[in-house]
């Protein structure tokens, strides 16, 4: 028996699942009937996990306190590595209780909105928005409001992005540095100008730092290194991208212990805690090869430049590079429905990449190309591809 609309909440009927399920599941069929596809789209690096982290998983498997829920917050043990890495690395200055392992960045996140955010607030995302934040904001009955970032300036969110969109009803500010889908990442002035300005005005920042180990220009500036932070900021975070192990399910939120005291409520009722195992295995990666995945960042530049130049041979599309993530951000001249390019190109070209209107109207007209899981010759057949799929679709245009 199918269920009556009536017995579906309206909140769960507001949202929108993000195009990338179906792609994928189109991209598998094209696989099934035989067709050779190359897929830019999941924001997934194609990396092993951290040899350590592989090691002390399969220890734990005869442990038996791996077989038990942790506390709420996660492993002490796990907490007290996390603070001393942000401390020796990003200058961030916490205690474990000011942590909260969760499963993964988006649990992370559900679980800061939930914490920060009634029903009814505006919560400004500095867009183009990662679609899940956007979700999650809609999730727990609160309002979103879109504040465009600029590619002019490198889609690097700044104060004047945020302060035009500000209301009485404005609750909190989401920040995504480095940002998926533009890779873009706020400068550490602005980043301070923007939690500065929030907390006189009692105003929370929830910054997603998810691609913190992904930048390559610099280092990455973390909002809670801001003098005053705990004021008015709450970080969410994962290891899914940093030690390349989307599948274990582990995050962390970071706030003041006084916001993560009554967060521990929801996360008790949410999950409990994180997956024990997985929090064994990523401690081990913290404590022990914390930058693991730079070792892979002579591997990311390659496959960047390669995809710059080929990107620059193809006269449809445009891409303003920027300094984090594996992400292009590209902008297709004319284009005004990206959801049915996007589905175009994997038609025709069996390229799979993700319509820029998942990331709010900020990002229609634009593709996001992810190469973290893409090989140097694969991106090479790739571009080859799309630049046959646009050249041919001028011609069928022109006709």
């Amino acid at each position: 028996m199918s269920s009556r609309p009536s017995s579906v909440s309206a909140r769960a009927r507001g949202l929108v699942i993000p195009p990338f399920d179906a792609l994928n599941q189109k991209a598998g069929a094209l696989r099934e009937a035989g067709k050779n596809v190359i897929s830019l789209g999941q924001a997934v690096p194609a990396f092993p996990p951290p040899p350590v982290a592989i090691e002390a998983a399969r220890r734990a498997l005869t442990d038996p306190d791996a077989q038990r829920y942790s506390a709420d917050a996660g492993l002490l043990s796990l907490r007290v590595a996390l603070r001393d890495r942000f401390k020796d690395n990003l200058g961030v200055e916490i205690d474990p209780e000011d942590l909260i392992v969760t499963a993964g960045g988006n649990q992370a996140f559900m679980l800061a909105a939930m914490a920060a955010v009634d029903p009814g607030d505006e919560v400004i995302l500095a867009a183009p928005y990662f679609v899940n934040h956007e979700m999650a904001v809609r999730a727990v009955g609160a309002v979103p409001i879109e504040a465009p970032v600029s590619e002019s300036a490198g889609f690097a969110a700044r104060w004047s992005d945020i302060e035009p969109h500000l209301t009485n009803r404005t609750k909190a500010v989401v920040l995504c540095t480095p940002s998926n889908p533009t890779g873009a990442r706020i400068r550490p002035d602005d980043l301070s100008r923007i939690v500065a300005e929030l907390s006189s005005r009692d105003i929370v920042l929830l910054s997603d730092e998810t691609y913190l180990h992904f930048v390559f220009g610099g280092v990455h500036a973390s909002a809670a290194a801001v003098p005053g932070w705990r004021e008015s900021v709450i970080v969410v975070g994962t290891f899914s991208k940093s030690f390349a192990m989307t599948g274990w399910r582990v995050g962390y939120m970071l706030a003041d212990r006084s916001i993560c005291e009554q967060a521990l409520k929801i996360q008790d009722a949410m999950i409990i805690c994180a997956p024990v195992i997985s929090q064994i295995a990523v401690e081990a990666a913290a404590r022990d090869d914390w930058n693991y995945i730079r070792g892979f960042h002579d591997e990311l530049r390659s496959r960047r430049a390669v995809l710059a130049e080929a990107l620059a041979g193809i006269p449809a599309l445009h891409w303003t590079p920027t300094d984090g993530g594996f992400f292009a951000f590209v902008r297709v001249a004319g284009e005004r429905d990206s959801e049915r390019l996007a589905n175009e190109i994997l038609e025709r070209a069996h390229v799979v990449t993700i319509p820029g209107a998942a990331f709010g109207r900020s990002g229609e007209g634009f593709l996001r190309l992810s190469y973290g899981a893409a090989s140097v010759d694969a991106l090479v057949e790739a571009c080859g591809r799309l630049k046959d799929f646009f050249y041919t679709r001028r011609e069928r245009e022109s006709e």
